[in-house]
């Protein structure tokens, strides 16, 4: 039985995701309704005409996800997408969908607050690199600024940012300089969505 928008939630170990994400059996619940509505989506954002079986698997590709009007009116969503998705993966199940969203629940401890810091490293990470360069900042800073401001003030500002961080100096942020940067930066409040607001 049931539809595809509605498969059973008894197919995934809901206690085994509580415990990995530190949602609540209530989130995950949402979030497997919500889920399943993406990935019923075509990739023009409508839903799908025909409802594939029960039984196929669940899948969530990087298209459908883009596809969703809310997500895709946030000028970083193609980086917020990259960055849900492990290594050059092309599908999330809803367990690694669970553990994607999760990071923009309230921090809680050390480790969620590092999830979170993580996260914002490898949306800037385009390259795939163990670092940022100045190019990867400048392509951020002009998705935010849009034509609002000269590419030469945007290349110079993404030059400063890296310069202030860059301590060996090597013209690039590795991973361990940008934790240290984000320190004294309130990432848990900035990076917390209530579920009942959530954009995803």
């Amino acid at each position: 039985g049931g539809s595809y928008s509605h498969s059973p939630l008894a197919q995934y170990d809901v206690a085994s995701i509580v415990s990995s994400t530190g949602l609540s059996a209530s989130n995950v619940r949402q979030l497997h309704q919500r889920y399943c509505q993406l990935c019923l989506r075509t990739c023009d954002g409508r839903p799908s005409a025909a409802a594939p079986p029960a039984d196929a698997p669940k899948l969530l590709s990087r298209r459908q996800l883009l596809s969703d009007p809310e997500l895709s009116s946030n000028p970083l969503a193609e980086r917020i997408v990259a960055a849900m998705f492990p290594g050059s993966a092309d599908t999330l199940t809803f367990p690694e969908f669970c553990s994607a969203v999760a990071v923009f629940r309230p921090a809680t401890d050390s480790d969620s607050r590092l999830a979170k810091v993580q996260f914002v490293y490898r949306m800037l990470a385009i390259e795939g690199n163990e670092f940022l360069t100045a190019f990867e900042l400048c392509s951020l800073l002009q998705m935010l600024v849009g034509n609002r401001l000269p590419l030469e003030q945007v290349q110079s500002i993404a030059c400063r940012a890296l310069s202030e961080v860059d301590k060996d100096k090597h013209n690039r942020i590795t991973n361990k300089e940008f934790l240290e940067a984000m320190e004294g930066l309130d990432v848990e409040q900035k990076m917390s969505v209530p579920f009942n607001q959530c954009v995803l």
